[in-house]
């Protein structure tokens, strides 16, 4: 039997060490992908692309489109066109639109039309790629479109802090034109994918697909109660919302843990820190037990060193990965609703509020008694490693193969 012919369409590339989320779904995404199908994948020709393209576990066959340098009039007049759309446009009125750099690339590449009319398939990732499906339609009608919404842009959009009123009114006509698309696209998809039940009721009928993202390996040892009262966080801080919740921890949650445990360490684990965070840690001086670690090579060695790990977004849609994670390391884990969305089991958290007095208080029992926060953890974690391994994602992702 041969295999299908798959185009996997993403704005971004997942390879090894790659610092987000989203990255690493990916990453097991293609190799899933690049072993039992033949696959072509595109994506935008950004610098972070190219350089992601040099690293381990990217495709065999990986084509980036856009920025090409144009050689004629025309095509420089295009290239600063599809920039200033890129740009501009994306930023002021539809954060959600595709690259416009990238159709253009598309439309230029004979070797990328070609593998998108010859394909079996065509795998959409994010609602930027999504927001292509009627144009892969008209270059390919007889294909399988499936699409993966890694989270609602509507909701994400009207979660954004609102400062004044014309920034409301923003935001609110941003979150109605993406729902509107959201629709259309859903529509005209013959596989929708998300991460979670709460997404689909989001999206609306038809029904979707559920596949969870494969954060599980299976091989994670049972955490041992810590022996250091340390809490650590766990996230891409280049990401606004990460940002934004390691300042609200060190401003309102972190004062309250320490005023009741004096030795207690916040380790704010991952890279993409921003100056203004950095400087903000650095003012707190060394007595404040609040750490920078930024991005580390082994993220299993601060899972078990850690006496629980926090959860403190505030922002954001769709299932967080790092929540998950921790789950699936045995880690007791404290969030906030948001942090927890989308993840449904039965008493899964040490701590579970948006108040940040009684996230200080949820984090002070744990440090208080690591011991009889362990057994919750410790079947929390058999439940994660199940739902969430390598073996059901790939069994679910094959079912979309074929209609």
């Amino acid at each position: 039997m041969s295999r299908p012919r798959v185009v996997l369409i993403s704005m971004y590339v997942g390879h090894q060490g790659v610092p987000h989320a989203g990255g690493r779904y990916l990453l097991e995404l293609q190799r899933l992908l690049d072993a039992e199908t033949d696959l072509t994948m595109l994506t935008v020709g950004n610098r972070l692309n190219h350089e992601a393209a040099t690293r381990a576990g990217v495709p065999r066959r990986l084509l980036l489109l856009g920025h090409e340098p144009g050689r004629s009039p025309v095509a420089k007049l295009l290239n600063r066109a599809a920039l200033w759309l890129d740009t501009s446009w994306r930023h002021r009125r539809d954060p959600g639109m595709p690259s416009a750099a990238f159709i253009l690339g598309l439309l230029r590449s004979k070797e990328a039309r070609a593998a998108v009319r010859e394909a079996d398939v065509i795998d959409l990732q994010y609602s930027e790629s999504i927001r292509l499906v009627r144009l892969l339609r008209r270059i390919n009608p007889r294909a399988r479109i499936t699409g993966t919404f890694h989270d609602v842009m509507s909701q994400s959009f009207a979660r954004e802090p609102r400062e004044n009123p014309e920034e409301k009114r923003h935001l609110q006509a941003v979150a109605e034109r993406s729902r509107g698309q959201e629709r259309a696209m859903v529509a005209r998809l013959d596989e929708v994918l998300v991460f979670s039940r709460k997404d689909a009721e989001l999206l609306g009928s038809p029904p979707h697909t559920i596949v969870h993202p494969p954060l599980s390996t299976g091989n994670e040892p049972r955490h041992r109660p810590a022996s250091a009262p340390i809490v650590v966080v766990v996230s891409y801080l280049a990401r606004d919302e990460n940002d934004k919740a390691a300042r609200w921890t060190i401003d309102h949650v972190w004062p309250l843990v320490r005023a009741n445990q004096p030795d207690a360490e916040l380790r704010l684990v991952g890279g993409g820190a921003s100056d203004d965070l950095r400087a903000r840690v650095a003012t707190l001086g060394p007595d404040s037990g609040v750490v920078l670690a930024g991005f580390v090579d082994d993220l299993d060695a601060e899972y078990d060193a850690a006496a629980v790990a926090l959860v403190p977004v505030l922002q954001g849609a769709g299932v967080k990965f790092k929540t998950v994670e921790a789950m699936c390391h045995g880690v007791p884990v404290v969030t906030t609703t948001v942090g927890a969305e989308g993840i449904d089991g039965d008493d899964l958290f040490a701590g579970l509020t948006d108040d940040p007095a009684q996230l200080a208080e949820s984090l002070c029992a744990v440090l208080a008694d690591t011991e009889a926060a362990q057994p919750r953890a410790d079947r929390v974690q058999d439940w994660a490693q199940d739902a969430y391994g390598v073996r059901r994602f790939e069994a679910t992702v094959r079912t979309t193969w074929t209609s």
